[in-house]
């Protein structure tokens, strides 16, 4: 066995998107998004993803973004495969937002 694949997040905006499952991140496996928000920003949020090739492959409006906390909800999941995720996270009710991309080797 080799090292593992790697993966790289950069987030930016009010809102953090953190992946927990980073230093494991390769083809076929899943990852783990949890988020940070700083302001007292007020639900519900939409998440999406999207994917390599363009395509939304993950669209969903939630009342809590799992914070990674014992209370949270579960991480936001979806399998990967090689290439740059885009991922966004917004207020439905306000400014607040975030961005990230994941890419995976």
């Amino acid at each position: 066995m080799g090292q593992g694949m790697s993966a790289t997040i950069e987030s930016q905006g009010d809102i953090e998107i953190l992946c927990q499952s980073l230093n494991e991140l390769a083809p076929n496996k899943m990852a783990r998004l949890i988020f940070r928000t700083y302001a007292d920003a007020s639900p519900p949020w939409q998440v999406r993803v999207r994917s390599p090739s363009g395509q939304i492959i993950l669209e969903r409006v939630m009342r809590e973004l799992p914070t990674g906390e014992p209370q949270s909800p579960p991480p936001v999941t979806f399998s990967v495969q090689k290439g740059t995720y885009e991922i966004f996270v917004a207020q439905l009710k306000g400014a607040a937002e975030g961005s990230a991309t994941i890419k995976v080797a």
